[in-house]
């Protein structure tokens, strides 16, 4: 309805009344032949279109006749039609517009999670702990970052030192504090923890001395009342990661006693961290032998048993959390920590893929106003994203790029909107000619593979349907009328147009206007089927009535007007 109300206001530059608008429309809701038999005659009869008409018709009015058309996807037209996906995301500030790419969210549902910070809200303020076993405390220092930026997912804690330092009171030392909101929690008070994972992903700005990534601390009280300090801090150190536990590791049946024996730990990694760089970070521990490890990128790094005996084998000291502890995130560090996650397990394999194997996204069912219409090509747009390929854009052409990340285009056909069994899928490539017709209905899909170290997607930033709406038949010619009394008989000559199966024929009290009604062959508009001949009869004598023909495919598909004649019938003899 928006369309026809658009004609109207732009009926004087179409050369079309508003009267004539008016019954077209009345005359397609009602008519045989609908939409199609009424608007594609008026369009004939109008001059060119202005440019705001044509854009509304070719956004999603069926253009008949019109020859040549596009359809649009991605870029400012978005990609709502392409709404069955799996695996994909659409990505900003990669392009101009959102592309399609494949998504790096960790969609796994691990059941031992104890905490989980996916840092995608979008706003620092906003960073929530998805298990609900945390509450947060977010500091003015702390800010997000986009999914450009981020490791995993659609964005990561940005910490700054600069920032800290001109963030007033406590918050300057603890930018991001993390405490148990129920005794659920893993680290809850006084809880005895058993096995744990502790994995997250480090972008360091810098790794200067001192930059503290991550702490644990609480007190733990003795026998005697009496409180010590426990810890677990994550700190850089001469370009590496150092573990400093304390207090935190007790000695079986004797936890919290005044002859309790605790143990301190220390675990650092090997090799030196790469700043600006993303790099995975895991400690876990195992409470049957004791053990616990550290792992950089699933590299293990240093290993330390927490048994009396030092290796494995002899009595196990198991965690304890203490009381009125909490985490802090970022302390005195310059970088962002994406996807930090707590496991009541060991972590026996990190999931390190920054992509999965592949996605996939699908159109709905997409409509090009005719059946038989010819999908001639596909034009696409995209590249390759990712840490080490920022972006690399492409053409229409061959979607491959180095290292082996691809899409692979998918198309189908049918003229049925509901009947797509018998629609095999086929593939295409970019810009090649298909010159296959399809059907009035297409739908479109799109795989992405990402390359052999799953660290690049493919993106897809643009696509553009060139078709062909079949032609609809020409008029016929020589129209002509011979008056009798409440009678005219029109004829014509035969369409040159060899894919005529039939006509119809209109006619009404004013030019143009061919609304008329009271013959007994019917309202206006009259299918004859393949006769080159009619007789309107209960006509009102002396009365001007203006008739025109068109014809129609196949498929029904009407043609343009013929040109108009007008005739009066008249009484004979008295």
């Amino acid at each position: 309805m928006k369309f026809w109300a658009h004609l109207r206001r732009k009926a004087p530059q179409t050369g079309l009344s508003a009267t004539m608008i008016t019954a077209a429309l009345r005359t397609a809701a009602h008519g045989k032949h609908g939409f199609a038999a009424v608007i594609i005659p008026l369009l004939s009869l109008a001059r060119p279109l202005p440019p705001l008409l044509v854009t509304s018709l070719a956004a999603g009015i069926p253009a008949f006749g019109l020859g040549e058309d596009v359809l649009k996807f991605g870029g400012e037209a978005g990609w709502k039609q392409f709404g069955l996906r799996d695996g994909l995301a659409e990505l900003e500030n990669v392009r101009p517009g959102k592309v399609l790419a494949l998504s790096s969210v960790d969609k796994t549902r691990d059941a031992s999670l104890d905490m989980s910070l996916s840092f995608d809200e979008g706003d620092a303020e906003m960073f929530i702990d998805n298990t609900g076993n945390y509450t947060l405390s977010v500091s003015e220092a702390v800010h997000a970052a986009g999914t450009a930026w981020a490791r995993l997912g659609a964005g990561a804690a940005v910490f700054s030192k600069m920032l800290s330092a001109t963030t007033p009171g406590a918050a300057a030392e603890a930018p991001l504090v993390i405490t148990a909101r129920r005794g659920g929690a893993l680290f809850s008070a006084g809880r005895s923890i058993g096995d744990f994972s502790i994995e997250f992903w480090l972008y360091p700005g810098g790794m200067e001395n001192g930059e503290e990534v991550l702490g644990w601390t609480a007190a733990v009280k003795n026998g005697a009342g009496v409180y010590k300090n426990q810890s677990l801090i994550c700190t850089v150190s001469k370009n590496r990661i150092e573990w400093s536990i304390k207090n935190f590791f007790f000695a079986p049946k004797t936890e919290r006693s005044i002859s309790a024996e605790s143990m301190d730990l220390s675990l650092a990694s090997s090799a030196p961290i790469v700043p600006k760089l993303w790099s995975h970070h895991l400690l876990r521990f195992d409470g049957e032998t004791g053990l616990l490890e550290y792992l950089v990128n699933g590299v293990l790094e240093d290993i330390a048993y927490t048994t009396s005996s030092g290796v494995e084998g002899g009595d196990i000291f198991m965690p304890v959390a203490g009381e009125r502890g909490g985490f802090t995130l970022g302390k005195r560090f310059n970088g962002m920590i994406d996807n930090f996650r707590i496991h009541k397990r060991f972590v026996e394999q990190a999931a390190l893929r920054r992509y999965s194997q592949s996605g996939r996204a699908q159109s709905v069912p997409i409509d090009l106003g005719a059946q038989n219409s010819a999908v001639l090509r596909v034009d696409a747009k995209g590249g390759a994203y990712g840490e080490n390929r920022r972006n690399k854009s492409g053409d229409t052409g061959s979607f491959d790029f180095p290292g082996g990340a691809q899409i692979q285009f998918f198309i189908r056909g049918s003229d049925s909107l509901y009947s797509w069994d018998n629609a095999a899928w086929r593939t295409f490539t970019p810009g090649k000619p298909l010159n296959t017709v399809l059907g009035r209905y297409i739908e479109l899909a799109a795989q992405f593979y990402p390359d052999g170290d799953f660290e690049t997607t493919p993106y897809l930033e643009e696509l553009n349907v060139v078709f062909a709406r079949k032609s609809a038949p020409e008029p016929p010619p020589y129209l002509r009328a011979a008056v009798k009394d409440g009678c005219v008989e029109l004829s014509w000559r035969p369409s040159k147009d060899d894919s005529v199966a039939g006509y119809i024929v209109y006619y009404g009290t004013a030019s143009g206007d061919y609304f008329g009604e009271g013959s007994s062959s019917g309202p206006s508009p009259v299918d004859v089927g393949k006769r080159l001949s009619v007789s309107l009869d209960n006509l009102v004598n002396g009365v001007l009535y203006y008739f025109s023909v068109s014809s129609y495919d196949d498929l029904g598909q009407p043609g343009d007007y013929s040109r108009e004649i007008s005739a009066r019938p008249l009484r004979i003899s008295e």
